[in-house]
């Protein structure tokens, strides 16, 4: 009789379902965020132009290049916080970008 309790034990826990994939993932670190500034000059339209990268954190991301290629993108009140127009001036631009 035990023998018999021994072997249904067995039977029920070897019949539990699978992990699913997503039980067995091991957590995730929190996002980085990768920094630059860009000095950039101001059209006529608000669109940036001319940009070189200042600063970027970290170094070995390349995420100074990244910002740069996004840049064009980019446009701009041409009114600045004073009220004078920015167009044909350099203006310092903070990019931010989170990493998985």
């Amino acid at each position: 009789m035990i023998a018999s309790l021994v072997f249904a034990a067995a039977v029920v826990t070897s019949a539990a379902p699978a992990k699913a994939p997503s039980d067995m993932l091991t957590p995730v670190s929190e996002p980085r965020v990768a920094v630059a500034l860009l000095n950039c000059l101001v059209k006529r339209d608000g669109h940036l132009t001319a940009c070189t990268v200042q600063q970027e954190s970290p170094n070995d991301l390349g995420v100074g290049q990244a910002a740069l290629s996004m840049a064009s993108q980019f446009q701009v009140d041409l009114l600045g916080p004073d009220g004078k127009s920015r167009e044909g001036s350099y203006i310092q631009v903070p990019v931010s970008i989170r990493i998985r």
